[in-house]
């Protein structure tokens, strides 16, 4: 991407159909660039993805831990949105309780 070009320009008005834009030369050209683009930005996420995974299993490997809970890990860290898992967490807590809670009232067959 250009130097000092903003990712969010002004969306244009209308829409413009894909054989106006295909018959378009400069604009045909400026598509492919952009799709050129976005396949290799697209290539550069799946490498990061196969490290993260590569990661994930030196977890398991190197400390036995659990793959989801590297993963909660992670992605707790990354969105930095500790109190809102543990508010869920605390919510879902509850809700087993009170489950529970009313399984040991039924009546039990004997």
């Amino acid at each position: 991407m250009a130097k000092g070009k903003s990712l969010v320009e002004a969306k244009p008005k209308k829409f413009r159909s894909i054989e106006e834009i295909m018959r378009d030369p400069a604009a045909k050209a400026k598509l492919a660039n952009l799709v050129d683009e976005a396949v290799q930005c697209k290539i550069k996420i799946s490498h990061e993805q196969q490290n993260i995974k590569a990661l994930k299993d030196a977890a398991l490997e190197d400390l036995g831990l659990k793959p989801q809970l590297f993963g909660n890990y992670v992605a707790m860290v990354f969105n930095n949105d500790y109190q809102q898992r543990k508010e869920g967490l605390e919510q879902q807590l509850t809700l087993v309780e009170m489950i529970m809670g009313e399984a040991d009232q039924l009546p039990h067959d004997e």
